[in-house]
């Protein structure tokens, strides 16, 4: 553009000159001036290209001579400047002295515009090109990175002031915001809601490229902008920054670090199914040793996605594949309670799990990769579900007139145990899952089976015993306030009449009494109670 505006300069002065002068049947002058003219643009023209070919010769003499010579040269460097070349792929702006020199070269033209403005033009070009977190890149060119960064900023008001502008000086002119730390903040706001028609103007008229690391940052700015945010803003932006994701799956990764540690840090921790099924589908399944390589968020982000896994896969084996009345669920809720204290599952399952067309059971197969096991005899719509816990294993079938059979493994492993290192994942004798070996000696079967002094969630509750965490989850799911006082533990119900008996009977089960007088259910505290 610059020398565009040049010759149009040119011409309107020529054009003054030659009228002034022009003898109507004499076209001498306008010959001579249409020669000079010729040999100006061509000159002019010259001046502007710079070929892979003369930069790198350039940069070569540059660091042979330690010099540089003359404003071509200058130009030249400063358009590559971040251009890897010779044996040792060296970059100019990586070597502390040589780039140092050329940005003394740089300022000594600090009195000539037009000269400036080239110069200028080339390490613009430069900065938005070069990457400080690309791999490889050193500690020294991070830091003159920098110094450029400043150097730009330092000198954008020399460059624009006086006379016409080029575009792209006047584009950088209207954004100085992008020499700043924070080059694309003024752009967040848009590209959240999904126009992106701003920055996509800026970065056309600056010609910078599709892979320049301002594009990551344009993608990145919105992400660190919402976790930023109080809790609840945060939590309604989040779907929004997924489908930002999602879009320029390049930068999926780190964003979605920077979501889940934010998440992570709520008062409230929940996991949305949106933001945990995005992660999941993204990483793996964070429990599991072969994707650890993948997680990438803090411990307490992973662990926070494992435990809504858990859940949700429970949630969705029981509302998928089992014949629960969903107006009462009782096993989900049930087993909701003891979910944070799961240290795996795993699910055997029958045909009808597979069946081709059916959505939400090929979610939930993607969200259970590798822990799913196939059944290769029996009925077709037999599912199991095996619960780990630290002293117990737990079969659930999707049945519930089948019984729950418990396996202490502290009395040896379950026969058809299905991770990898005792039987590897794949087809599964129907069998070996409902009877064992020796169902007698190795499991304790449970039927959902309600006696006259316990709800069978009693039984259970009694039979896998307290757990703190467990303990945690049903004050929350139950809404009770727990207080410890006089050597007894007490839980008070907000509203006991809002849930039926087989929710108390869990309290039960782990060894609370009701008090009448109290309204609230308690119990001795003894040195494990809490375990």
């Amino acid at each position: 553009m610059t020398a565009l505006n040049l010759l149009q300069r040119k011409l309107r002065n020529l054009n003054l000159v030659a009228l002034a002068k022009l003898r109507l049947g004499d076209s001498v002058q306008m010959l001579n001036e249409r020669s000079r003219l010729q040999e100006w643009v061509s000159g002019t023209v010259q001046l502007e290209e710079a070929t892979s070919n003369t930069i790198d010769a350039a940069l070569r003499a540059f660091i042979e001579r330690q010099h540089l010579k003359g404003a071509r040269q200058i130009r030249l460097v400063c358009y590559g400047c971040t251009q890897a070349f010779g044996k040792d792929s060296f970059r100019l702006i990586e070597g502390r002295d040589f780039f140092d020199k050329l940005l003394q070269a740089v300022e000594s033209f600090s009195n000539r515009k037009r000269p400036l403005r080239k110069f200028y033009r080339g390490l613009l070009s430069s900065y938005f090109s070069y990457d400080p977190q690309a791999p490889g890149v050193t500690l020294g060119g991070r830091e003159n990175r920098e110094a450029l960064r400043k150097f730009l900023g330092k000198h954008l008001e020399s460059v624009l002031a006086g006379g016409s502008r080029p575009d792209w000086l006047e584009a950088l002119g209207q954004h100085p915001n992008l020499l700043s730390e924070n080059p694309c903040q003024p752009y967040a706001p848009f590209v959240l809601q999904g126009d992106w028609s701003v920055f996509n103007a800026v970065r056309e008229r600056l010609e910078i490229s599709a892979e320049s690391w301002l594009v990551r940052e344009m993608v990145m700015a919105p992400v660190r902008a919402v976790a930023d945010m109080e809790d609840a803003a945060f939590k309604d932006n989040v779907d929004s920054i997924l489908l930002l994701l999602n879009k320029y799956p390049l930068y999926a990764a780190t964003g979605l670090q920077i979501v889940l540690d934010r998440n992570a840090r709520c008062a409230e921790r929940e996991v949305s199914d949106t933001l945990g099924e995005y992660a999941v589908g993204l990483w793996g399944n964070p429990w599991l040793p072969e994707n650890s390589h993948q997680w990438q968020c803090g411990k307490t982000a992973r662990k926070m996605l494992a435990h809504w896994l858990k859940r949700h896969l429970l949630g969705e084996f029981f509302r998928l594949l089992c014949n629960d009345d969903s107006a009462h669920a009782r096993r989900l809720n049930f087993w909701d309670i003891y979910s944070e204290n799961l240290s795996g599952m795993y699910f055997a399952l029958g045909k009808d799990a597979f069946a081709p067309g059916n959505m939400p059971l090929y979610k939930f197969r993607h969200l259970a990769k590798g822990l799913v096991a196939k059944l290769t005899e029996g009925k077709a719509e037999v599912h199991a579900c095996i619960m780990q816990f630290e002293h117990y294993h737990v079969v659930e079938f999707s049945h519930d007139s089948s019984a729950a059979y418990f396996y202490d493994t502290r009395h040896g492993t379950p026969p058809f145990y299905l991770s990898k290192g005792w039987v590897e994942i794949g087809a599964l004798n129907v069998a070996k899952v409902t009877q064992g070996v020796d169902v007698s000696r190795l499991s304790k079967p449970l039927a959902h089976q309600d006696s006259g002094q316990l709800a069978w969630e009693g039984i259970f509750a009694q039979e896998l015993g307290v757990k703190e965490k467990a303990l945690k989850a049903f004050c929350r799911k139950y809404r009770c306030r727990p207080e410890n006082r006089d050597g007894r533990q007490w839980l008070y119900p907000a509203s006991r009449d809002q849930y039926g008996a087989e929710v108390w009977s869990v309290l039960q089960g782990w060894g609370f009494a009701f008090s009448p007088g109290e309204n609230a259910y308690f119990r001795v505290l003894s040195e494990d109670a809490s375990r």
